[in-house]
């Protein structure tokens, strides 16, 4: 079965209804607790890949990091423009572009290989296997050595949703794959492809990828789409060597 093609998912989806988290805890967390690199008055650089409209990217400013967003939604990177055009001049950086880090060719960014990468669910609706594959080769080729990847992407949750085990059962005749299934709106209209992972898997692909140090911290936590039901998800850190 071919899967959907997610790019055009993502590239036509409203900008304004682009699931997120507003809260953080463990990328706050995490950045709290890295060391700046060099004199002190040089900022760490950070890209936030998959930056929507731009929320989180503004706050990671805020905090003093020099920020880039990239997004394949072009509507989004407008709103977040502005978001940019609003931010003081001088000291951090705050920018946004539209890219597709998932396509074959890397694509180039300004502004890198960055100290830090953030990537928040990207991994569970980017697509098949071949392009969760060539996002993270990406992301290493962003990525300083010695830099850090924080990586979120939602777990398997058919232990304690079965919502979700019947979604799995359902759609993996459509999708060609385990636990993966199709985000639907009201009227069962299919909005994009979504891939829940079991630990494990995380830890193979980034790895052949050619990330180091991987540690996954997993959490029950709200459904992002269906906030009163369960669901597991898993936040990630490794580093290029």
């Amino acid at each position: 079965m071919t899967m959907r093609n997610a790019g055009d998912d993502w590239r036509r989806y409203p900008a304004g209804a682009i699931p997120s988290k507003a809260s953080t805890p463990h990328l706050d967390r995490f950045l709290e607790g890295l060391e700046p690199r060099g004199v002190a008055a040089e900022p760490m650089t950070l890209l936030d890949v998959g930056c929507g409209t731009g929320r989180i990217a503004k706050r990671l400013f805020d905090a003093g990091f020099s920020v880039v967003g990239v997004d394949i939604n072009p509507k989004a990177i407008e709103e977040a423009s502005a978001l940019a055009m609003a931010s003081d001049v001088g000291g951090p950086s705050l920018r946004f572009v539209v890219a597709d880090v998932s396509t074959a060719a890397c694509p180039k960014i300004d502004g890198g290989p960055f100290d830090i990468l953030v990537c928040q669910l990207v991994l569970s609706i980017i697509g098949g296997v071949g392009e969760r594959e060539t996002l993270l080769r990406h992301l290493h080729e962003h990525v300083r050595s010695g830099g850090w990847l924080f990586l979120s992407a939602s777990g398997v949750s058919d232990s304690i949703n079965e919502g979700y085990a019947r979604l799995y059962a359902d759609d993996a005749p459509l999708t060609g794959e385990p636990y993966s299934y199709f985000s639907r709106d009201e009227k069962g209209s299919i909005l994009y492809t979504t891939h829940h992972f079991k630990a494990e898997e995380l830890v193979v692909l980034l790895e052949a990828a050619g990330f180091t140090e991987v540690h996954v911290t997993t959490e029950r936590e709200a459904s992002s789409r269906r906030p009163d039901e369960a669901a597991f998800f898993h936040f990630v850190t490794c580093r290029r060597g």
